[in-house]
């Protein structure tokens, strides 16, 4: 398949641009509408009815959202709080009265919860009003454990790797207990070990853990990043000789994954192969330098394709033959890898996802158009934004199905990690809206975010951003959206995720 080269403004950088500029990344502003908005969402979004009661959500939410019609504008500050008061006199002082007495003294942090994270401050500072995420905000203030995959290549020196790891490091690293294989290992609670101080914590383990990846017998790769490919491994998408395009492949661990199952051993009558395409030429030039670097044989490498297309154009293969599976993994806001990235937070806002929902869904709708009868897409991103994950399989399904049900949500595979926790997919969200216009930009004000009951709602206050897919539709229910599946940071202490696996049946 040819290459083409084409220029473009990253989508990501895009939709980042005019967020506050440098005073909202200096004020904190992100980390307080971070917990604005999610703690504004229903259960099953970030948190669950373990973390505290659904009544107490609930009473979280309304305390939180003074209703004006169908629009909630939520300030996040003292200053907005003395706003409101001005404004609506009884009633909202009330409320902030509320917030007051039930504030409690705070149980102490877990082990490896920074207090002096950013996030803990903003959180900490909001007087219990989002209590219910407490679970949620722990887990995204620790460090991302070091997680690692032993690759599928048969070698001795996979044999060897284990056995040193079990032998020598174990006070360190662990195999996962979900993963049957022994494949993956993580980080020991009591380790604290991260890749940011593996090589302070372990000097010995950090140099094995080099000459391995450098040699092809294990990967550095986050739980959530390897998703996609097991689950498509499992439901028979991805197989020895398939056909496996990874539309947005950069940095590129899903195309050597994949690899490693397509091409899992050299046969003149295996023809297997992965396209790994990037719409950036400098991504797609790093991605082909990794993979060169990644220690795996030529012979397996030589069986990926580069190509530099706009994912959502990605033209028809000139074979006419559709490909066997799509990992689906999109450009998205990252809020689900702020343990392993400082970036995220302080530049948030959910303008990000609203920005990015209409380049995700069209993306997905061309590899539902590029997938096999019988073939499955994995559609995935790194946020927990439904915006950016429910959102937009609803509005694909709905579509390509009509009246006619071409595609279809699949369950997570069964024997797939037993033990794993994954979260189904929700049905039910809320859709908010960052204003900085309305902030004063002192030390105690970062803006307010204004929830919307409906898309005409939105409109007539005249939110240019609007957009009819953001919001639930009336047949999410009939569309199995619970088939999608959440991971969680506070259930594995790992980061976000979202998968659905969409297969196309006529």
């Amino acid at each position: 398949m040819p290459k083409r080269k084409k220029s473009g403004n990253n989508p990501l950088s895009s939709a980042r641009k005019d967020v506050g500029g440098l005073w909202h990344r200096k004020s904190g502003a992100g980390y307080h509408l971070f917990l604005t908005y999610y703690g504004n969402q229903p259960v099953g979004v970030v948190t669950t009815d373990d973390d505290g009661n659904s009544q107490q959500n609930k009473s979280a939410t309304t305390a939180s959202c003074q209703s004006d019609g169908n629009k909630a504008a939520m300030g996040n500050s003292r200053a907005a709080k003395k706003r409101r008061k001005k404004k609506n006199g009884s009633n909202v002082a009330s409320v902030v009265a509320h917030e007051i007495d039930s504030t409690t003294t705070s149980a102490p942090s877990p082990p490896g919860v920074d207090t002096s994270h950013p996030l803990m401050q903003a959180f900490n500072s909001e007087s219990n009003k989002f209590a219910h995420l407490t679970n949620f905000v722990h887990a995204l203030s620790r460090p991302l454990p070091l997680t690692l995959r032993i690759r599928k290549h048969e070698s001795a020196d996979s044999a060897e790797i284990t056995q040193m790891l079990s032998r020598e490091f174990s006070n360190f690293v662990i195999p996962v207990t979900y993963d049957p294989t022994k494949q993956i290992y993580q980080s020991t609670p009591r380790s604290n070990l991260c890749k940011f101080n593996l090589g302070h914590q372990c000097p010995e383990l950090k140099a094995i853990v080099v000459d391995a990846s450098m040699n092809g017998t294990l990967a550095r790769q986050e739980l959530g990043s390897m998703l996609p490919v097991l689950c498509l491994e499992k439901v028979g998408a991805i197989t020895k000789g398939a056909k496996v395009l990874d539309m947005c492949a950069s940095p590129g661990s899903k195309t050597l994954q994949a690899l490693e199952i397509v091409v899992s051993s050299i046969d003149a009558k295996t023809r297997g192969r992965v396209i790994a395409n990037d719409v950036h030429p400098k991504r797609l030039d790093s991605l082909r330098e990794a993979i060169h670097r990644s220690g795996v044989p030529a012979e397996f490498t030589d069986r990926v394709t580069y190509t530099n297309f706009d994912a959502s154009v990605f033209p028809f293969p000139k074979s006419k033959k559709l490909f066997d599976a799509i990992i689906c993994d999109v450009p998205c806001s990252g809020c689900g890898t702020i343990r392993k990235d400082p970036h995220i937070l302080p530049m948030w806002s959910p303008r990000t996802s609203n920005e990015l929902h209409v380049l995700q869904l069209k993306i997905l709708l061309r590899a539902m158009e590029l997938i096999k009868k019988g073939g499955v897409v994995c559609y995935s991103t790194c946020s927990l934004n439904p915006i950016e994950d429910e959102a937009v399989v609803s509005a694909a399904l709905r579509e390509v199905n009509g009246d006619d049900a071409r595609y279809q949500l699949l369950d997570w595979p069964e024997e797939l990690l037993p033990g794993f926790i994954k979260r189904p997919g929700v049905d039910k969200w809320n859709v908010g809206f960052y204003d900085e216009n309305k902030l004063e930009k002192d030390d105690d004000d970062f803006g307010s975010i204004s929830f919307y009951d409906s898309y005409n709602d939105a409109v007539e206050a005249d939110v240019e951003e609007a957009n009819a897919s953001f919001w639930p539709h009336t047949t999410n229910k009939e569309q199995s959206l619970h088939r999608c599946s959440r991971l969680l940071p506070q259930d594995q202490d790992s980061g976000g995720f979202f998968v659905a696996l969409i297969r196309r049946i006529k």
